[in-house]
């Protein structure tokens, strides 16, 4: 009785995982349709990475990168936090591996040199994960101040002769910061930041939020075994 309890929950979990995987690629199907041109970066419509990528790991499913865009990706994120903590700011690596989503096209003005972040998104970079007080977005932050930033990248070499800075003592606000620290491949893009609606603005949570739904979903059935 016991094995086949065992047995049962390891399918439901893998039931589970098969699901989360079908729902991203359904959700990003059903999407692109919608998509306004190629992907910047490979100047073709999205698909499967070969070889998968390591750094912007997460669209390994379906990407607007190539794995030479991915290696870039990682040395830039490299020159600006030390090791122990590239993996602490998930916002943060999420908007950097932004040439990677498969609609990275719908959130950009290539006339203008413009990438739309949604309002959500930013305050939750900016301000931590859940945070709703979009005030902070006109302020200063603290949230990257334990690790602080080397400054290897060229535009950080421009504000100091040091080699870190305290992320708070040098930007302003959230638009201050992104005039320095630029998204890999987009250096001469500006970010704008706009009401929340998916098809037209950046914020990865859209993907969180439907993987979330099938979690839950697997938590009430296992409340009843």
């Amino acid at each position: 009785m016991k094995y086949t309890l065992k047995k049962l929950k390891i399918n439901l979990f893998s039931s589970f995982l098969l699901l989360s995987q079908i729902n991203i690629i359904i959700l990003a199907n059903n999407d692109k349709g919608k998509k306004s041109g190629n992907c910047t970066l490979t100047r073709k419509s999205s698909q499967d990475p070969f070889p998968s990528l390591s750094k912007c790991y997460k669209y390994n499913n379906e990407a607007c990168c190539m794995s030479v865009h991915d290696d870039y990706i990682d040395e830039q994120i490299s020159n600006i936090l030390s090791p122990s903590c590239i993996r602490k700011y998930t916002e943060f690596e999420n908007l950097m591996c932004f040439g990677c989503h498969p609609l990275e096209s719908n959130y950009i003005d290539k006339e203008n040199k413009i990438i739309r972040i949604c309002k959500s998104f930013a305050v939750s970079l900016w301000d931590g994960p859940g945070s709703e007080n979009y005030e902070a977005l006109n302020n200063p932050t603290t949230i990257f101040d334990n690790c602080g930033f080397k400054t290897d990248l060229e535009e950080l070499k421009n504000i100091t002769d040091e080699s870190y800075i305290i992320p708070s003592e040098k930007f302003r606000n959230f638009i201050h910061f992104f005039e320095y620290i630029k998204i890999p491949f987009y250096e001469d893009y500006n970010i704008i930041i706009q009401e929340e609606t998916d098809e037209n603005c950046y914020n990865y949570s859209l993907y969180i939020k439907n993987c979330l739904f099938f979690f839950i979903l697997l938590l009430f059935i296992f409340s009843f075994i």
